[in-house]
């Protein structure tokens, strides 16, 4: 048999190889996931911008809708509310016109004695 030398010098680059490959493939997947939260966190960031902007639009239409102008306008506008000493006034336009109803005949009918029933459904020509 052959006395096989081993070389510790190749063997220990060998060995340092596989160790840099399997450091490089670590940082590799750390690196892509990185990129994918990276990703995601600037999404939320954006839906955040956004729903703050909402946030402070609702916030607005609440302190208006809360405010003495925005009742006033809705008492006047849309209860037609007046003030003392005013006189509510209701415009009408000349393209609505008021319908007139349309008298529909009602027609009365006579209930049929039991025994003329009885005779129709017995003796009548229907087939």
């Amino acid at each position: 048999m052959k006395n096989l030398q081993i070389d510790f010098r190749k063997f220990s680059i060998y060995i340092a190889l596989v160790v840099i490959f399997f450091l490089l493939m670590g940082l590799s997947a750390r690196y892509n996931e990185l990129s994918k939260l990276s990703d995601q966190n600037n999404l939320m960031q954006t839906e955040v911008v956004s729903l703050r902007i909402t946030n402070s639009h609702i916030e607005t239409q609440i302190g208006y809708a809360t405010s003495e102008v925005a009742v006033e306008e809705y008492a006047r506008e849309k209860g037609y509310m007046v003030k003392p000493g005013e006189v509510l006034i209701v415009p009408l336009s000349s393209s609505e016109l008021t319908p007139t109803p349309v008298l529909q005949p009602t027609v009365e009918t006579k209930p049929l004695p039991n025994w003329k029933i009885w005779y129709e459904l017995f003796f009548s020509d229907q087939n």
